[in-house]
């Protein structure tokens, strides 16, 4: 025996009401990515019923195009969606110093912090060059992409800083004056200034608020690694 189908469901019509619904209620989805998804699937459904009415009728041309449109655009944002969050988005140079270090941050993010930055070399002549003062206040925060720097106290050194450690981060998160001075011999360092840190807190606050955490884990596996290194000399020297 044959299923007779309500009359309704046989006319067009009524997918075009169920649509333009489907169109409104997406309206209440609070993630961008997700409506920009459901936005092209309602955009398909419109074309299979555009498709099965015919172009011939009023209003199907105009229809298709928006349609086809809507697709589009929306492929084309979801697309820069998920390649500002993969690794393709960045400078190959900058790969392996974002797993390193920043892997707390999206892509784009780390891409936005490097923006407010300067790749500045420092003590390419003879002698260490003195990239921090004790006893002044916060004008930059530097990042060691290569070489080394030593941190000295009174004239005595009593660290050695690596690529991937921070310069003046104890005073960027708490405010105070630097505690030490900071010579670097022929290194690479990425640096922000103050101006440029307002800059990113006012634009990009999470991404100021990452920049925070992953300064505060590097400070504490710098304390860990002075903490091993004086317990090594005490062991040496019993």
């Amino acid at each position: 025996m044959a299923v007779l189908m309500p009359e309704y469901l046989s006319h067009p019509d009524t997918y075009f009401i169920f649509l333009s619904i489907c169109g409104s209620l997406s309206l209440l989805v609070t993630s961008l990515i997700v409506f920009r998804f459901l936005a092209i699937v309602i955009s398909i459904g419109y074309l299979f019923i555009i498709f099965w009415v015919g172009l011939d009728k009023v209003g199907m041309t105009a229809q298709l195009g928006t349609s086809l449109l809507g697709i589009g655009l929306n492929g084309v944002m979801i697309g820069r969606y998920f390649y500002a969050r993969s690794m393709a988005s960045l400078a190959y140079t900058w790969r392996s110093v974002y797993v390193q270090n920043f892997s707390l941050m999206l892509p784009y993010e780390f891409s936005r912090l490097v923006d407010h930055a300067q790749v500045k070399r420092f003590g390419s002549g003879d002698s260490p060059e003195l990239v921090q003062q004790s006893n002044q206040k916060f004008t930059s925060l530097m990042f060691v992409l290569d070489g080394a720097a030593m941190v000295d106290i009174e004239g005595d050194r009593v660290a050695k800083l690596y690529p991937g450690d921070w310069i003046s981060e104890e005073s960027f998160l708490t405010g105070e004056t630097t505690k030490d001075d900071v010579f670097v011999e022929n290194a690479a360092l990425l640096v922000w200034n103050s101006d440029e840190l307002v800059r990113l807190k006012e634009k990009n606050p999470s991404i100021y608020e990452k920049l925070n955490l992953i300064i505060s884990r590097n400070l504490c596996h710098k304390l860990i690694r002075a903490y091993k290194e004086e317990h090594r000399l005490i062991h040496q020297n019993d």
